[in-house]
């Protein structure tokens, strides 16, 4: 909400006026159904913006199935848009867990070993970019040594950080956020020989600002994954103009960017929104330029965005970003959808004539 809220009030002259219904979908988002049902098909909202966990997220990808409403997913599982469960007239801004991990693996095995372990958060989160780190990391020529996942808790994080310092790799690729990365960061550094094994990971291994923060002196050096080009001048914008600290820069970017959409569709409309053909249309073609540069969508209506490999250095009091390496516009492939890849969606075919995995 703070980077859409911060797109109207610094396009206030040029954004068209739109009228934001807000509907608190509860506790664990159990209430995701009746949130929908009072938006929907009681307001009859013309663009919806999804809630964020992954089973509300499937909910709410059912629930707007044959309905007059652009839905843009916020959750980052391929399988949302690109995947299996794609819609015509779902979108997301969002990086998802293939573009959070995968870009980094051909990265470090020209530039940081072909050894690596792998751990993470044993959720489909931590899962699925451990996945794409690793389909990545093996194609580009790399091994591994080990790969433990860590549940909910602490429990398991000093059994990795043994097991990485008994199976010796030339790397550790971290799929962890909030505070399991904290966590992890912190034994990692104790026990793991941290001046002369790399830590890599996608963003949310050191996010900007709030999980930084926590990490304090133990984050330099650690190399993540991002798509912002200037996360401190962007929360700086957001405390000048809204008068409210964030916790995620990257998640404040995505609503910054579907605001920015939103509007451009409206206008180039011409406030013609309910003809839901006619906006799909005018989203396609979009460029969205904002905190991460110029993003676009693909045939999958998944976002195209430019990466980078970043490290954080202490300066004085305070942290300094530094850009490693850009690594360019990254696309994802087709997990299902059909638009990109394949002729058709794979469930529309025989098990005999199914492609294989997409290429990449």
């Amino acid at each position: 909400m703070s980077g859409f809220e911060l797109f109207l009030k610094e396009q206030a002259r040029r954004a068209p006026t739109l009228e934001l219904l807000r509907k608190d979908p509860g506790p664990d988002e159990k209430k995701t159904l009746e949130a929908l049902a009072a938006l929907v098909m009681n307001k009859e909202v013309q663009f919806l913006v999804g809630p964020l966990s992954l089973e509300a997220s499937e909910k709410t990808v059912h629930g707007v199935k044959g309905r007059k409403v652009v839905l843009f997913v916020t959750n980052p599982s391929v399988r949302l848009v690109a995947g299996e469960m794609c819609l015509p007239m779902s979108f997301s801004l969002c990086a998802n867990t293939y573009q959070r991990s995968h870009p980094i693996a051909p990265w470090a095995v020209k530039n940081v070993g072909l050894k690596a372990f792998i751990t993470g958060s044993d959720n489909w989160l931590g899962n699925e970019q451990a996945d794409f780190f690793a389909a990545g990391f093996e194609r580009a020529g790399g091994s591994f040594v080990d790969r433990i996942m860590v549940s909910k808790g602490g429990e398991k994080i000093k059994e990795v950080v043994e097991a990485v310092r008994k199976g010796k790799p030339d790397l550790v690729f971290a799929a962890f956020r909030g505070g399991q990365a904290v966590a992890f960061v912190k034994a990692f550094r104790e026990q793991a020989a941290p001046l002369s094994l790399p830590l890599i990971g996608p963003e949310a291994l050191v996010q900007f600002p709030q999980t930084l923060d926590r990490q304090g002196k133990e984050a330099p050096g650690i190399r993540t994954l991002s798509t912002l080009k200037n996360p401190q001048a962007f929360t700086s914008r957001i405390k000048r103009r809204l008068n409210r600290d964030i916790a995620d820069s990257a998640r404040a970017a995505e609503g910054y960017d579907i605001a920015n959409a939103i509007c451009q569709a409206v206008r180039g409309t011409g406030h013609a929104t309910n003809e839901l053909s006619e906006v799909v249309r005018e989203l396609e073609k979009l460029d969205i330029e904002g905190p991460r540069g110029v993003v676009r969508f693909d045939k999958n209506h998944e976002p195209i965005l430019e990466t980078m490999v970043q490290e954080w250095k202490i300066k004085g009091s305070s942290f300094e970003r530094h850009v490693v390496e850009n690594l360019g516009a990254v696309a994802s492939p087709d997990f299902g959808c059909g638009r990109v890849g394949f002729p058709k969606r794979p469930a529309m075919e025989s098990e005999e004539s199914q492609p294989g995995e997409p290429e990449e």
